[in-house]
């Protein structure tokens, strides 16, 4: 299939059809028969990891979806010719999981689409089987870049990806923080490998001068105690008082700690977004302080735009916290565009695809269009950053505001 001007799919969270009574859906989400003013019952599915470590990137934004989609179905949006029924599929955080997920799914015609997968490895084992299907997979958090180079026609990133964070991380440390040399170490994660790749190449070509020990940490997906003592030690043989880490908050967390234990005191950690939420908090403690991270999620504390002071109120009153970081209102979004799909007449996961190529939707989170290759336009994908602040993420701005030009 060619990807423009045929169908493309979001790889966020599995949606997917229930057929009503009396009626029955192909392979492609498509229904038929019913009567006059019957709805059609769907399923769409969220793949991400609602337990485990990585949780904590992840809840909020199924959270955001859950409330979505039942105040759609109690008629906020109008009259839907669908029953929306949100369905979690826990990966735990780990990719070996999703393919019999992913199989599932794609093989009951009642589920209609996926938000998700969260992560990039995860994207990565799932795409295959999503876009055979012809169901449209909308991520808002996997941000490797090369997930578009699988040119699957159903997948879309509803999000900046790696190759404008990382660059923003790398010219924070070279114009900010401007360190005597800066040591790279990732994780190896798909996600935190590409990451610390792409931003060692950027410092490099700003004049950083660089160590680097990219793939080194085991992503354990458990949480389990680690010795970190090995890169640290690496870290300390290097000199410098910058790091560029790549990787997730369930390590990023126990290795800031270590290196303050470990007398690594003056190297300023430089994050991504997979290590921007509590877990990296709790576990880093106070040795976290003055920690900077990146993240393609916005911040809605300082929002001006009725939407969003709406969505704060009404995700607080649903689950009884105002934290929606850091992914709540990029899924938000997300459920909205399948809302909006429905609202368009858009049942089927063929037609939803169609819809979702050529949107031009304003979120809550960003303005959403589509470039042919699935991927968020340019002019849309900007990055934030946070630093570590007595043991809370405190907003500096804007990365084109908060780096030097």
């Amino acid at each position: 299939m060619h990807r423009k001007g045929t169908l493309r799919v979001l790889g966020a969270v599995a949606v997917v059809a229930l057929v009503a009574a009396g009626c029955s859906n192909n392979n492609n989400g498509s229904s038929g028969g019913s009567s006059p003013g019957a709805k059609t019952n769907v399923k769409i599915a969220f793949f991400g990891a609602l337990t485990g470590s990585a949780a904590g990137l992840v809840t909020a934004g199924w959270k955001a979806v859950q409330l979505a989609f039942e105040q759609a179905n109690a008629g906020k949006y109008g009259n839907l010719p669908v029953t929306i029924t949100p369905v979690a599929e826990d990966t735990q955080g780990n990719p070996t999981s999703i393919p019999p997920l992913a199989t599932k799914v794609a093989n009951d015609p009642s589920f209609v689409g996926v938000i998700g997968p969260n992560f990039s490895g995860e994207s990565q084992a799932g795409g295959p089987t999503f876009d055979k299907a012809g169901i449209p997979f909308v991520t808002g958090s996997a941000t490797n870049p090369t997930l578009n180079a699988n040119h699957w026609t159903h997948w879309f990133r509803a999000q900046a990806n790696d190759n404008t964070q990382a660059p923003d991380m790398a010219n924070y440390i070279a114009k900010v923080l401007k360190p005597n040399c800066a040591f790279v170490l990732s994780d190896d994660t798909t996600y935190g490998k590409g990451l610390a790749q792409i931003g060692l190449s950027t410092l490099k070509s700003a004049g950083v001068k660089t160590t680097s020990d990219l793939g080194a940490v085991p992503n354990g997906g458990t949480g389990e105690t680690k010795d970190f003592s090995p890169y640290i030690t690496k870290a300390k043989q290097s000199g410098c008082t910058a790091m560029f880490y790549g990787g997730y908050s369930p390590e990023a967390g126990p290795l800031r700690a270590q290196m303050n234990q470990q007398g690594l005191t003056n190297m300023t950690m430089v994050l991504g977004d997979g290590g921007r939420d509590s877990t990296f908090l709790t576990a880093a403690g106070a040795a976290g302080a003055g920690t900077v991270a990146s993240c393609p999620c916005g911040d809605l504390t300082t929002s001006s735009d009725p939407a969003a002071k709406a969505f704060l109120s009404e995700y607080k009153a649903k689950w009884g916290t105002d934290d929606v970081t850091p992914y709540g209102p990029d899924y938000w979004d997300i459920a909205q565009m399948y809302i909006n799909a429905f609202k368009a007449g858009k049942t089927t996961r063929a037609d939803i695809t169609s819809y979702f190529a050529s949107i031009d939707y304003q979120g809550i989170s960003k303005h959403i269009q589509f470039q042919s290759n699935g991927e968020l336009n340019a002019a849309d994908a900007k990055i934030y950053m946070w630093k570590d602040v007595n043991q809370q993420w405190s907003f500096l701005g804007i990365s084109t505001d908060v780096i030097p030009s």
